[in-house]
C-alpha cells in the first residue's frame, strides 16, 4: 500500500505527467493496487480465516458469504489490473508500430473512457461469482460459506470455467504477449522509419510496462488454472492451495510500485524525492536535491518527450540528407543527359557539314564540265 501511495503521490507532485496516455493508465493501475491492498487486509477471509463469527441470520449470512467471503471486489480490481496492463500494451504498441496514429487514439478523453469501460467490463466478469456462494445454515458456525457453482452438470460448469478463465486472464494476457513479440519484430526491421521505432522499443517507459504484464501473468495464471479445473470437477476451491493461489494474485499488487522504480528512474527519483519531504531528516537535504543531486532528475520525467523530439530532428536530417543525395543524382543525370545530346548535336553537325560540302562540290563540277 506505501508503495502504490507513492506512485499516486508523484502524479500528485507533478500534475503535468497526466498529460500522458500511459501515465493515465499508470495512475488507475496504481489506484486498483491500493484498492486491492486495502481490501486485503480488511477481509475477515484472509485476516481471521474460518474463526471469523459468521452471522446466524440468514439473510445477513447471504449477503456476507457473496459479498465478503467470495472476495469478489477484489478479483474484480484483479481483472480491472490485467485489462488496463493490456491497454499499456497497446498504447506502447501505437506509439512503436503506428506513431501518427497515437494521438489521435489516445487522447486524454479516450483514455479515461477507456479506463471507465474496463471497470464496467471487469465488473461484468466477475459478477457471476456472487451466484456461485452460499450460506449453509446447517454447517458449523466457522464454516457457513460454501462454493456452489450454479450448473449442476458437469460438462456446462466445465464449459462456464473456461469461458470465464479465457475472458479474464487469458484474452488480455495473449493480447500483451503478442504486442509485444510484434513490436520487437517489427522494429527489428532495417528501414529508416524504424529508428525511432527501436528507440521506443529500448526506451525504460516500455520496459516498464513489459515487466508490469509479465509479473501480472504470472500471478494471475495459476489461479485462474486452478479455478477452472475447480470448475470442471477436478480440485476444490475452499483449499488450502486455492487460498495460496490466491494471495499470490493480490501480492502483484504490491510489486508494481517496485517494478516502477527499477525499470523507471524518473519514478524512483520521484519516491526518494516525496520521502525526504516526508522524513524530517530529509528536509534539511532538500537543498542538495534542487542543486541537481540524483534525486532532481525528477523534475524531468519529461524526458521522454525530449527524446522523441531528438528522434524526430534525426530523422528530419536522415531526410534532409535523402533529399540532398536525391538532388546530387538528379544533377548527375541532368549533366549526362545534357552531353549526350550535345554529342548528338555534333554528330547531326557534322553529317549535315558533309552533305553540303558534298553538295558544293557536285555543284562545282557540274560548272567545270559546262
Amino acid at each position: 500500500m506505501i508503495g502504490n501511495t507513492l506512485v499516486i503521490l508523484v502524479f500528485v507532485w507533478d500534475k503535468k505527467l497526466l498529460k500522458k496516455s500511459y501515465n493515465m493508465l499508470i495512475l488507475s493501475l496504481a489506484i486498483s493496487d491500493i484498492l486491492t491492498a486495502f481490501l486485503l487486509i480488511t477481509n475477515p477471509a484472509f485476516v481471521l480465516g474460518d474463526a471469523f463469527p459468521y452471522p446466524t441470520n440468514h439473510v445477513l449470512g447471504d449477503i456476507f458469504c457473496r459479498v465478503i467471503w467470495s472476495r469478489v471486489f477484489l478479483f474484480q480490481l484483479v481483472v480491472f489490473s490485467a485489462y488496463i496492463c493490456m491497454a499499456l500494451a497497446t498504447e506502447r504498441w501505437y506509439a512503436i508500430i503506428k506513431p501518427y496514429k497515437y494521438r489521435g487514439t489516445f487522447n486524454q478523453k479516450r483514455t479515461l473512457v477507456y479506463i471507465f469501460l474496463v471497470w464496467l467490463w471487469s465488473v461484468f466478469l466477475c459478477c457471476t461469482s456472487l451466484f456461485e456462494v452460499a450460506y449453509v445454515s446447517s454447517n458449523s458456525p466457522n464454516r457457513r460459506c460454501k462454493w456452489q457453482p450454479y450448473s449442476p452438470k458437469q460438462p456446462v460448469r466445465g464449459i462456464i470455467g473456461i469461458i470465464q478463465v479465457f475472458l479474464k486472464m487469458v484474452l488480455p494476457s495473449l493480447t500483451m504477449l503478442f504486442l509485444f513479440i510484434h513490436m520487437v519484430y517489427k522494429a527489428s526491421k532495417s528501414t529508416i522509419a524504424s529508428a525511432e521505432s527501436r528507440a521506443k522499443l529500448r526506451g525504460k517507459m516500455t520496459r516498464m510496462v513489459g515487466a508490469a504484464c509479465i509479473m501480472l501473468i504470472v500471478c494471475f495464471a495459476p489461479n485462474q488454472i486452478n479455478y477452472a479445473m475447480a470448475m470442471a470437477g477436478k480440485t476444490r476451491l475452499d483449499t488450502k492451495l486455492h487460498h495460496v493461489l490466491s494471495l499470490l494474485v493480490f501480492v502483484n499488487s504490491c510489486l508494481n510500485p517496485f517494478i516502477y522504480g527499477l525499470s523507471n528512474k524518473n519514478y524512483r527519483h520521484g519516491y526518494l524525492k516525496i520521502l525526504f519531504l516526508v522524513c524530517p531528516k530529509g528536509r534539511g537535504r532538500q537543498n542538495r536535491v534542487n542543486d541537481g543531486s540524483a534525486l532532481g532528475a525528477c523534475e524531468n520525467v519529461q524526458d521522454t518527450s525530449i527524446r522523441e523530439r531528438n528522434i524526430e530532428e534525426t530523422l528530419r536530417r536522415e531526410s534532409q540528407e535523402n533529399n540532398v543525395q536525391g538532388t546530387s543524382i538528379r544533377e548527375r543525370n541532368t549533366d549526362e543527359t545534357l552531353k549526350r545530346e550535345s554529342q548528338e548535336n555534333n554528330v547531326q553537325g557534322t553529317s549535315i557539314r558533309e552533305r553540303n560540302t558534298d553538295e558544293t562540290l557536285e555543284t562545282e563540277s557540274k560548272e567545270n564540265n559546262v
